[in-house]
């Protein structure tokens, strides 16, 4: 048989949206994934196991879980994990409208969908049928507040069932009773009656109907929206600083207003007047309406520039000129003094250098080292390992202080120490007293000549601050709860229902949460903890716990105290959520815990993720994040497994992940014995509590035990770092990426690395100056920062050859500058997926380009007469527009696929010579 050209021009899409499902949908059907589960924060999940698995429903082409137990009016964070993979983006919440068993519904194609709907599985019911009163605004939706979901005001919304009817129907146990209220989403919107009202369950689901007669006040809007929409976003103190608020509205709205102050004290005001602080105009820029009559609108207005060292603090409200009543964002009270208080802080936002520059060690001091049997008083060694893990280990300041030298001969310049405050707990997030070290730990003295000591050694220490929250031990809290409303202490916290029921950490009861919009909670813990902290212990920063609970009006005082007493300090939060949420951070903390990358990495080495979607991950981290703003890259720590553990102990894998975690932007923390593998002695997901007990294995310090090989390649790597400026300071490009392999380069004027990685079974040799698409004949070298290896460029190539399993940063010679691709070479990598014998998710056939012939080529592919071949290339990272091509081969044999650059929608496969011959 002859060579085989067939040509088919495809329909080009209006629209590039489409590309890749039309390519992918040959593939598989809706179901997607194999396995998927469920985990999250109520106390019928976890977020460890798998013991909430979800069923694929064919009929409906969802994945639907079993019965879960919700708390009406909680919030329930969760995540659904598939194929072993977290889903990508912050955590999915959702506020049970009451008391019930609710299915969880994983959409495939539309994985951020939330819908839970009740399981059915109730015992009686009662079905609520309300007529309201005629002022009642058309496109407001009545709520039930019940004591079926504490009295929550917006969980759970009413069905509408005629002009001004609705309808809700209460579940739970036969002949319970329940007593309710109903509102327009809100408190300040509830009925006016004197008593709530009351409902028992029958099996017979009981009909109750019921008349509002006057609603205490009605709302002004749908939303009202700002949520820091104010550019720019960290002002200088020549910016007018231009605000933004989004409102969504059925009745008119044609005015608003800003209230700011600039001395520290929060605003007031309402519909254009202030009452504390200065007033600016919001005016109307846009306004559209949707087919439902929903209209949106958007209002603007600027705050005048300030002076440096300036904490702006501003309240927005939305009103009609022609009523009464304004409505404020983005809690959309009524009432100023309940409003979401929004603030920014002025300055030439710059983090610190040596922040930059640090190696950062975390060291959980319960157990790195017991350096005093004298504090053991609540070590019990006679327990088995798994029961001791669970409590005190001995670990205190002495053993850190006895290996200091240590930590400084292995390189690290910056101690992260855990909380150690008097508590309950060997971890110290649980505090009693936020001045007092716990003397199971050691002393205040000992604290302050730890410091000391590391700064004699030119290392920094920074302190894990918890601001978010105390033990239900604290003295505060417990003379809150005896003397209620009387107690100085009774505002620090937020009382749901005194004395039972408060605000808390997650739900954990032993954690109430501050609150630190308190004036007098805020003073404390500004003028007195942080100055303790710094001035009198010495410490160069905080890591701050759990920094998304406090608002972010707290952190710009937090940052103005913080570098009032040093500005050179170091603030860096745990912010653990999306990428974007935690980017808002910046201007107000120096940087964050970057679980974005972590996350990456896991899925990479540990879940078998492609370097591809690597790639894509570590740039959009890197782009997002403000220039200034200082990513803590990490591994694993006190929260998450070991990486060595979830790697099945190769010390291979950890190795290269560190060498990317040390390749990257940001500062790296090593969590302590990370650098000699230590691992875990038991599986946390055989556990259903205390899991994070096997994140926390005792230091072992006896070399026997310690991986050395490690311990010397994480030298190397902190060694890199101080001698390559352009691995702390240096700006991020990814060169090129494929299912296995990994290139990129930081580059600064005068320092430029470039890190490669494989991680696939085989190895790969890759011609650099192409990747560059660089065509200038010059001399480059790539010396190995992690040892001896050189390469040299010959003529216009330039080798390297990259094991397997291998990661490697070089240090680049010579002039090596990324060019774009040429005209008619157009792309830097064009791939073919494909049906069987090709396939649609990965880069197996990608194809080299023929500078002569200006085409690129696939390796050959074996095909099978007259059975018809669906393919696309995808060029780029991005599917070629138009339907997928086709081919139908008249005889069997290998074929290879021609892509011209200038032609791409021409379908050109041609039969190898030797598989014709055959």
């Amino acid at each position: 048989m002859g060579k085989s050209w067939i040509w088919i021009i495809g329909p080009i899409l209006l629209f590039l949206l489409f590309v890749q499902p039309i390519a992918q949908n040959v593939q598989a059907d809706a179901k997607t994934y194999d396995k998927v589960v469920l985990r999250g924060s109520a106390e019928s999940l976890d977020w460890s196991s798998d013991n909430h698995p979800l069923q694929y429903n064919e009929e409906e082409g969802v994945w639907l879980s079993g019965p879960v137990a919700l708390k009406g009016g909680e919030t329930t964070e969760y995540k659904f994990v598939y194929d072993g993979t977290w889903m990508s983006g912050s955590n999915l919440t959702v506020t049970a409208p009451q008391d019930d068993a609710y299915v969880f519904a994983f959409h495939p194609e539309e994985e951020r969908t939330v819908d839970i709907r009740p399981a059915g599985t109730h015992e009686a019911a009662a079905t609520l049928e309300l007529t309201v009163p005629e002022e009642t605004p058309a496109w407001v939706k009545p709520t039930v507040a019940s004591s079926t979901n504490d009295f929550h005001y917006t969980a759970a919304p009413m069905t509408k069932t005629g002009d001004r009817t609705y309808t809700f129907t209460l579940v739970g146990d036969a002949g319970q009773d329940v007593s309710y209220t109903y509102s327009l989403a809100g408190e300040a919107y509830e009925e006016v009656r004197g008593e709530r009202r009351t409902v028992t369950l029958t099996k017979d689901s009981k009909i109750q109907k019921d008349t509002v007669d006057q609603w205490k006040t009605i709302p002004v809007a749908q939303s009202v929206t700002h949520d820091f929409h104010h550019e720019p976003y960290t002002p200088g103190k020549k910016d007018e600083v231009r605000i933004s608020v989004e409102v969504e509205h059925f009745g008119p709205i044609d005015a608003g207003a800003a209230y700011y102050t600039t001395d520290g004290s929060s605003p007031s005001g309402k519909r254009g007047e202030a009452a504390n602080g200065k007033t600016t105009e919001l005016t109307v820029v846009e306004t559209s309406e949707d087919s439902n009559g929903l209209q949106t609108t958007i209002l603007t207005g600027t705050i005048p520039a300030q002076k440096d060292k300036t904490r702006v603090k501003y309240r927005i409200d939305v009103w009609n000129t022609r009523s009464e009543g304004s409505q404020f964002a983005d809690n959309n009270v009524l009432d100023p003094e309940e409003a979401t208080e929004f603030a920014y802080y002025v300055e030439d936002y710059q983090s610190p250098d040596w922040a930059k520059e640090a190696v950062i060690y975390q060291i959980f001091v319960d157990r790195f080292r017991d350096g005093s049997k004298e504090n053991n008083t609540s070590v019990n060694p006679d327990l088995p390992k798994d029961e001791q893990l669970k409590g005190w280990m001995g670990g205190d300041l002495q053993g850190v202080l006895e290996k200091i030298d240590y930590l400084d001969e292995l390189g690290v310049n910056t101690l992260w120490i855990s909380p150690i405050y008097e508590g309950p707990y060997s971890h110290g997030y649980h505090p009693t007293d936020f001045m007092n070290i716990d003397p199971r730990f050691g002393s205040n003295q000992l604290m302050k000549e730890l410091v000391d000591e590391a700064h004699d050694r030119d290392m920094k220490v920074v302190y894990d601050l918890v601001p978010n929250h105390t033990s239900n031990q604290h003295p505060f809290f417990q003379d809150a709860v005896e003397k209620g409303e009387a107690s100085s202490y009774y505002e620090w916290y937020t009382f749901l229902k005194w004395p039972d029921e408060y605000e808390t950490f997650y739900g954990v009861q032993e954690l109430p949460e501050l609150n630190n919009d308190n004036p007098e909670t805020r003073e404390y813990m500004l003028d007195e903890v942080v100055p303790f902290w710094m001035e009198d212990i010495g410490v160069d920063g905080f890591r701050l716990d759990y920094a998304k609970g406090p608002s972010q009006s707290f952190w710009v005082d937090f940052r103005h105290q913080v570098k009032s007493i040093d500005s050179d300090a170091f603030i860096f939060g745990e912010v653990w959520d999306s990428l974007e949420t935690i980017d808002s951070y910046a201007g107000k903390l120096d940087g964050a815990i970057d679980f974005e990358t972590q996350s990456a990495i896991v899925h990479t080495y540990i879940d078998g993720g492609s370097m591809n979607a690597l790639a894509d991950s570590l740039m959009t981290i890197h782009e997002t994040y403000d220039e200034e703003f200082v990513p803590a890259t990490f591994l694993d720590s006190h929260d998450v497994p070991r990486f060595i553990y979830e790697a099945d102990e190769n010390v291979t894998t950890m190795k290269n992940a560190a060498t990317l975690q040390f390749a990257l932007p940001g500062a790296p923390i090593i969590y302590y014995g990370d650098e000699v593998g230590l691992s875990q002695s038991g599986d946390h997901t055989k556990v259903e509590e205390w899991k994070d007990r096997y994140y926390r294995e005792m230091m072992p310090w006896d070399e026997s035990r310690q991986n050395m090989d490690l311990k010397a390649h994480y030298e190397e790597l902190i060694q890199a770092r101080k001698e390559q400026p352009a691995l702390a300071h240096g700006d991020m490009k990814v060169i090129y990426s494929d299912d296995d392999v990994l290139v990129f380069e930081r580059r600064m004027p005068q320092d430029h690395v470039l890190t490669i990685i494989n991680k696939g079974e085989n190895s790969r040799t890759l011609n650099i100056k192409e990747l560059y698409n660089q065509d200038t004949p010059n001399k480059v070298m790539l010396q190995s920062v992690l040892n001896d290896s050189r390469m040299l460029s010959r003529r216009d190539d330039l080798y390297v050859k990259a094991g397997a399993h291998s990661a490697q940063v070089y240090d680049v010679k010579g002039t090596l500058t990324y060019e774009a691709p040429s005209e008619a070479k157009k792309y830097n990598k064009v791939v073919l997926r494909g049906a069987a014998p090709l396939n649609w998710e990965t880069d197996k056939h990608a194809l080299t380009y023929n500078e002569k012939a200006g085409v690129w080529t696939s390796p050959p592919v074996a095909l099978t007469a007259g059975e018809t071949v669906e393919y696309k290339f995808v060029r780029d990272g991005e599917w070629m527009e138009g339907d997928n091509l086709m081919f139908t081969p008249e005889s069997s044999g290998e074929y290879i696929f021609h892509f011209d650059p200038q032609q791409e929608h021409t379908v050109k496969v041609v039969q190898t010579p030797s598989s014709q011959a055959s």
